[in-house]
């Protein structure tokens, strides 16, 4: 099986800074791409997230919200644990590797947070589910198995060989559980955004963007630099969309000229430091 390689983090402006429950993992089809779905779900307007997304095979994540947070993922069942993202359409299945990758990131989180490997069917209880599970309650999601088909079947089997393989030794550090440093985050993906579960909000009654700091966005996010860039008279003018754009890299660019930083359009420890000090 492919090792993770990569750990990637672009906080999304759609979660609520408040602790869930961890008693699910929550696996998610996408009905889209890898880099589409993170470009959509980095987007204020989407109203949905997920704690990461992973590439095809697993080898390659992108958190998106911490994992002590709430995600705006399942509407009324956000607050009771960690989703992730798999890139696929159910009308096409899921290839063996992306459910060999579901089972793996799985049984890392069954593990690090003490979840039991066990089905929670309808989400009651503890335990593992696919969205559908969730019902309209959970945004009336439908996966690209039923429980108890053969599909499920081997995802199953799958989370019980990857559960008992890491054991109780020391788990594998591929996911940060805290908000990210900014000057770690890479930016959203310069594509064209794909609306994950065919652009449904994901939030439920209540959940707004609730965060610590001047913009209202996590810090170091995308949408928060373009706050922060818009505070500081960018130009060219931004909008605060929280996708990557060339507009957004020619805005820090004119910053770094004009606070006599090295000019690479790009985020850096300096340029974050300068920027945050300008916008307190």
């Amino acid at each position: 099986m492919n090792p993770i390689s990569a750990v990637k983090q672009s906080p999304s402006p759609n979660y609520s800074a408040v602790a869930i429950a961890h008693d699910l993992f929550i696996l998610h089809l996408m009905e889209g791409g890898y880099l589409g779905s993170v470009a959509w779900l980095c987007r204020p307007e989407a109203r949905a997230s997920a704690h990461y997304c992973s590439n095809a095979d697993g080898t390659e994540i992108t958190q998106l919200v911490p994992f002590g947070a709430k995600a705006w993922a399942e509407c009324n069942f956000n607050g009771r644990g960690i989703s992730g993202e798999y890139p696929g359409f159910t009308a096409q299945g899921v290839p063996d590797a992306t459910l060999r990758a579901m089972a793996r990131h799985g049984a890392w989180i069954l593990r690090a947070y003490g979840i039991p490997c066990q089905h929670a069917a309808g989400g009651q209880g503890r335990g593992y589910c696919m969205h559908h599970d969730l019902g309209v309650a959970g945004g009336g999601h439908v996966d690209v198995c039923g429980v108890g088909d053969s599909t499920w079947q081997t995802i199953e089997s799958y989370i019980k060989q990857e559960y008992d393989a890491l054991g109780d030794g020391q788990l594998p550090p591929w996911a940060l559980h805290g908000a990210p440093a900014p000057q770690s985050v890479v930016l959203p993906p310069p594509v064209t955004p794909t609306p994950t579960h065919g652009g449904a909000d994901r939030s439920s009654p209540g959940d707004m963007h609730d965060h610590p700091t001047a913009s209202g966005y996590p810090l170091g996010s995308r949408a928060d630099v373009q706050w922060r860039l818009r505070k500081v008279g960018a130009n060219p003018q931004l909008g605060v969309t929280g996708t990557d754009n060339g507009a957004t890299h020619a805005a820090l660019a004119t910053f770094q000229r004009a606070y006599r930083l090295t000019e690479t359009g790009e985020i850096n420890p300096t340029t974050w430091a300068t920027l945050e000090k300008a916008t307190a």
